[in-house]
């Protein structure tokens, strides 16, 4: 079996929590592309952006895993230079969550509409407006100068944001997963600290991360169900989908 995941340090606390006998292959991709990796591969799954699913509805979701996050930390992070919003850069390992959900969130939140545009520069300026979402906020501690956007989501639905899904096109090889990792869960928090040191992207994120476990979400739960449904709730009555649909949870 291959797992499919984004390069971040959330995915990889997830993979270094599996047990060695059960682990799958690792195949890393930018969030982009998760989902067309997972039409590539058979006896595979994947952590996909969450509102990726309403690209291909017949994917089995996993009730059991998740990556979603509360407040402080997250995987994407707003940089404000300045109180004019007449324009967002997206830059970094950008999907489908950060595009329409910073269109929602500064309309619903401020009442603004800033241009949405995507930043393929190497470096950052410093009179302009950033949404980045990767790896590119730990190098050199820059969400230092940030503010969580998962936080800005949190409290406008009121639940934890639930950033990726673990899908698959099948349900076998999704319930195989969830059967010979029971105690994956477990593991992660037990682990939790130790897998942290061992990524090392510094000993001030470290600590950072550390600290805040606990807004970090590896269990899919009734929250993080109510939270993933608010997400597209919000879809839903801002047109950006036509009809609700069905989700083929496992």
């Amino acid at each position: 079996m291959k797992i499919i995941a984004p390069n971040n340090i959330f995915s990889s606390i997830f993979y270094l929590s599996i047990d060695e006998k059960n682990k799958p292959e690792l195949i890393l991709k930018e969030s982009s592309l998760l989902l067309k990796e997972l039409n590539k591969h058979q006896n595979a799954i994947a952590f996909i952006p969450s509102l990726d699913l309403i690209n291909q509805k017949e994917l089995f979701v996993s009730q059991k895993f998740v990556i979603a996050f509360e407040a402080y930390i997250s995987n994407t992070f707003l940089y404000f230079a300045h109180d004019n919003f007449n324009k967002l850069l997206l830059k970094g390992d950008i999907s489908t969550n950060e595009v329409l959900l910073s269109k929602i969130i500064f309309q619903e939140i401020y009442n603004i509409q800033p241009e949405i545009e995507l930043d393929v520069h190497d470096k950052f300026h410093e009179n302009k407006n950033y949404l980045v979402s990767g790896n590119l906020n730990w190098i050199k501690n820059r969400y230092n100068i940030g503010t969580c956007f998962s936080e800005h989501i949190s409290e406008f639905i009121e639940f934890p944001y639930v950033n990726y899904l673990l899908v698959s096109n099948s349900k076998t090889d999704l319930e195989k997963f969830h059967s010979v990792n029971e105690n994956l869960l477990g593991n992660i928090s037990k682990n939790f600290v130790e897998n942290v040191k061992k990524i090392n992207l510094g000993d001030e994120i470290n600590e950072f991360i550390i600290n805040n476990k606990s807004t970090v979400f590896f269990d899919f739960n009734s929250i993080t169900n109510e939270s993933f449904a608010e997400l597209i709730n919000l879809l839903y009555f801002r047109k950006i989908i036509d009809d609700m649909f069905d989700v083929k949870f496992l």
